[in-house]
């Protein structure tokens, strides 16, 4: 259960409902989490979600990863309360509730997907990537819609197709480094605690896919380096 004690791990996304999942693994494995947001509100509802789970070890830090230079005051305020980050989750995506054909899309949306799917990943990446040490895990999430053309989804398809190749190009400008660079992609619905699965029982939860992502950051996964993993429902 504490195969992470005394290493550091940052989940941006956190505070949604995977990353919600993914904290409460990594705290479990004895890790200390620091959770970002730019939403005040959502990191007080993460640390009530969490209860008494290991509180003493949950950082949460208010900040945002919109630009480049939020990013790098959010990375010196990070570091200023720890003395190093030895795992990295980036659980980030936005939302879209749209049914439409792609040329049917506006640009303004177009823009907005990308930046919220797949620019934040890079803005993530190159923020905290330089930070971590030999030995260290940077791990990405993905959805399965990455490989697959689904009609009228193509805004959500098309940034996540992009991630995939984000984290290729990543893993392979990071070798020699120590660094090991994954993403782990979901083909399933996840089951949140807003989106229970007990209808659905074939669903992954948030908490299994944070228990894979745990262990991922532990030694026992030093193998699993430059990985595209796919995570199917039951």
């Amino acid at each position: 259960m504490n195969k992470l004690a005394g290493k550091v791990a940052l989940i941006a996304g956190g505070t949604g409902g995977v990353g919600e999942g993914i904290v409460r693994a990594f705290l479990q494995s004895g890790a200390t989490v620091v959770v970002p947001s730019r939403t005040p509100d959502k990191l007080n509802q993460l640390r009530e979600h969490l209860g008494e789970l290991e509180r003493e070890r949950l950082i949460l830090i208010e900040g945002e990863l919109s630009d480049i230079e939020r990013a790098e005051e959010l990375r010196a305020q990070i570091m200023e309360k720890v003395t190093q980050l030895d795992a990295v989750v980036a659980s980030i995506n936005g939302r879209w509730n749209q049914d439409i054909p792609l040329i049917q899309t506006s640009l303004e949306d177009w823009r907005q997907m990308l930046e919220s799917n797949l620019t934040a990943h890079f803005i993530a990446a190159r923020t905290f990537l330089p930070v971590l040490k030999k030995g260290s895990s940077y791990t990405l999430i993905g959805g399965g819609a990455a490989e697959q053309a689904i009609p009228n989804y193509g805004l959500v398809c098309i940034p996540a197709a992009g991630q995939l190749m984000l984290t290729q190009i990543l893993a392979a400008e990071s070798k020699g480094t120590g660094i090991r660079i994954n993403e782990v992609v979901l083909h399933s619905m996840i089951a949140t605690r807003e989106r229970p699965s007990a209808e659905h029982p074939e669903w992954l939860t948030a908490n299994e896919v944070g228990q894979y992502t745990a262990w991922l950051a532990t030694d026992e996964a030093t193998m699993v380096s430059g990985s595209i993993i796919r995570l199917y429902q039951h």
